[in-house]
């Protein structure tokens, strides 16, 4: 497959802000992570996600990789993670893909 595939998930979660910032700081402990308050690229080697706070209760995730499979991972790794930290009050998280 050529291009870039890509795939959107918009989670309601409060403070979105917050839950996006401590997902950046995480992950810039292993990984190339360019962030600012409402914004952050995560980039890995199989691909990046892209996370941003629409509000106070939207977070906006979407992925960017070259295969389904890297997509599928991202979608793995960016909401698993999200999980985790919001485990008080689990985010429902449906992802769209676009091909």
């Amino acid at each position: 497959m050529t291009g870039e595939l890509t795939s959107t998930a918009c989670v309601s979660i409060s403070p979105a802000t917050r839950y996006l910032q401590q997902l950046a700081g995480h992950f810039a402990h292993k990984v190339e992570v360019e962030a600012t308050k409402t914004e952050a690229t995560v980039r890995l080697s199989y691909g990046y996600f892209v996370l941003r706070a629409e509000g106070e209760e939207v977070l906006v995730m979407q992925t960017f990789a070259s295969t389904e499979e890297h997509r599928d991972r991202l979608q793995h790794v960016a909401a698993s993670h999200l999980e985790r930290f919001a485990f008080r009050n689990p985010p429902v998280i449906t992802w769209s893909a676009e091909d």
